[in-house]
């Protein structure tokens, strides 16, 4: 053993090199937020609240295909509609529930949704989602996933509903040009 492994041992200089972080941060200013009255807004990539689409989902099943844990339930049938004397199947979602007191927010659901804008996406900024009674008011339907019925936006944040944008939570998604643009010149 040489002197140098002794002294090693018996001064633990990792210990110093920690209370050195601990000791930097004795003297700076603290950083307290008066939480009911001021909110931080979180990182661009807090996964938030669930935002939900009815409009923009096409019954693909490929969300709770997705899910690890079995949480979001879905059913619904076909419906033949006949327009201009042609018959059409339309798939129609009957339910679309999600189980979020046993949500890991891991976000398959949203990587597997094969719509553009998203149809279910988890970075919506709200995370005021508290309740007395869990049973009844973490279990979202379809109806209270587009409007957060008891659920606290985040200030400025745009409702599901009202055409939240999946990318950017504070605003709306554009609307797409109407089909056939412009008249061909001649």
């Amino acid at each position: 053993m040489s002197v140098g492994d002794f002294v090693r041992k018996l001064i633990p200089t990792d210990l110093f090199g920690g209370m050195s972080v601990t000791g930097g941060y004795l003297f700076r200013r603290k950083e307290t937020v008066q939480y009911p009255e001021k909110r931080l807004e979180p990182p661009q990539r807090f996964r938030g609240m669930f935002g939900y689409d009815l409009e923009r989902c096409i019954d693909c099943h490929l969300c709770a295909k997705a899910c690890p844990i079995d949480i979001i339930y879905i059913t619904d049938h076909t419906e033949v509609e006949e327009i201009d004397g042609k018959k059409k199947k339309k798939k129609v979602i009957d339910r679309y529930d999600i189980d979020v007191k046993r949500c890991m927010f891991c976000g398959l659901c949203e990587e597997a949704c094969p719509t553009e804008p998203k149809s279910i996406w988890l970075t919506t900024l709200s995370y005021e989602g508290s309740s007395y009674e869990r049973n009844e008011r973490l279990y979202y339907t379809k109806e209270r996933l587009a409007g957060w019925d008891g659920l606290l936006a985040f200030p400025g944040v745009v409702l599901p509903r009202d055409g939240q944008n999946p990318a950017a939570p504070k605003t709306r998604v554009a609307a797409t040009p109407p089909a056939g643009g412009a008249e061909g010149a001649a």
